[in-house]
């Protein structure tokens, strides 16, 4: 009998429908495995600016309509504020001193992540790649990276209590944040109001703008988890202890799901405005976590075991979110042909 055919058009579907997961799996696999390959293209200019092309590209598939109501959507707007600022830190607190890690510093560095506000760049990328109204995701963000410079230090000394009056570059940060997000936004919208070629073309290829942001959110964690191997973080613990770190930060991660989820639904919010609000506000942000970390007293702990559920939880949210996108754009196309 002749051999069976490999239904390559299937295989083609399926990795179109799940390319941000299975891009964010190879970074972790491939940068684990060759660290040296992730470092050396981490030296190269597009790492640097991938978050740029992801706000400007955002710009670029910003509808008017939406931006008009993000403005208005004050329910969503204080429910994702509330949610990053106070209640996700809160719930984080309450399952890591109910789930302790056998190592101090392990609970002290997860405490220190759930604590910070949402991501720049992963929430809102992937809320434009799952449908929200990506309008509404910068807002919030822009909202809670700015108001948690200021709130971190309370909250970190109130709720986990670990801080010690400790002091962040206030100016430098929010500098940082227009740089990053504002500007490129702004510049994307402009150049695809003023030419009825850039709006087509971006209708037209919207897929191929979608894949280029989702390179852009693959290639960052691909560097920092090549940096992280070869400076031999993860030789630092056993298997079963970083088992324990991204088992424990993956729960909190699905709760905090869970709870943007089901508030978003009892305030009813529209499934855009819902996905925009469970990205952004689920979310905890890296970066400010390590430097949060550099300023904290020497006394807390090894700096370096601190950091490591910071990382892994980094990671951890953005896989379960990638698995997340695909599931419900999936469903809504479902939806949609049932219409």
């Amino acid at each position: 009998p002749p051999p069976p055919k490999l239904d390559l058009g299937g295989a083609l579907a399926f990795t179109k429908a799940q390319i941000l997961p299975i891009g964010l799996l190879w970074a972790i696999l491939f940068g684990l495995y060759n660290p040296a390959a992730g470092v050396a293209f981490g030296k190269l200019p597009i790492v640097k600016y991938a978050p740029h092309g992801i706000f400007f590209v955002g710009g670029l598939m910003l509808r008017t309509s939406e931006a008009k109501q993000a403005v208005r959507a004050y329910k969503a707007i204080l429910l994702g504020v509330s949610s990053i600022l106070l209640f996700t830190s809160a719930i984080g607190i309450q399952i890591i001193n109910l789930l302790p890690l056998p190592v101090r510093d392990f609970s002290i560095g997860a405490a220190l992540f759930v604590c910070m506000p949402c991501t720049i760049q992963s929430g809102a990328a992937l809320s434009l790649k799952a449908g929200g109204n990506f309008a509404l995701s910068l807002l919030i963000t822009v909202l809670c990276s700015t108001g948690g410079i200021f709130t971190v230090p309370f909250v970190l000394d109130r709720i986990a209590d670990i801080g010690g009056g400790i002091h962040l570059p206030v100016k430098a940060m929010v500098f940082k944040l227009m740089e990053t997000a504002l500007l490129p936004l702004v510049a994307g919208k402009a150049v695809a109001s003023s030419s009825k070629w850039v709006k087509a073309m971006v209708k037209n290829y919207r897929f191929y703008f979608s894949l280029f942001v989702t390179f852009c959110v693959v290639i960052t964690p691909w560097v920092q988890i090549s940096r992280s191997a070869s400076q031999g973080v993860f030789k630092l613990v056993s298997a079963s202890d970083v088992t324990g770190i991204v088992a424990l930060l993956s729960l909190t991660h699905v709760v905090f799901l869970g709870w943007t989820f089901f508030t978003s639904r009892v305030l009813g919010l529209t499934t855009a405005m819902t996905k925009s609000v469970v990205f952004v506000a689920s979310s905890k942000t890296l970066p400010l976590a390590l430097m949060v970390l550099g300023v904290l007293p020497a006394r807390i702990g090894d700096k370096g075991l601190i950091a490591l559920p910071c990382i892994l939880g980094h990671f951890s949210q953005i896989l379960i979110d990638s698995f997340l996108v695909s599931a419900w754009k999936k469903r809504d196309e479902e939806e949609n042909d049932e219409e």
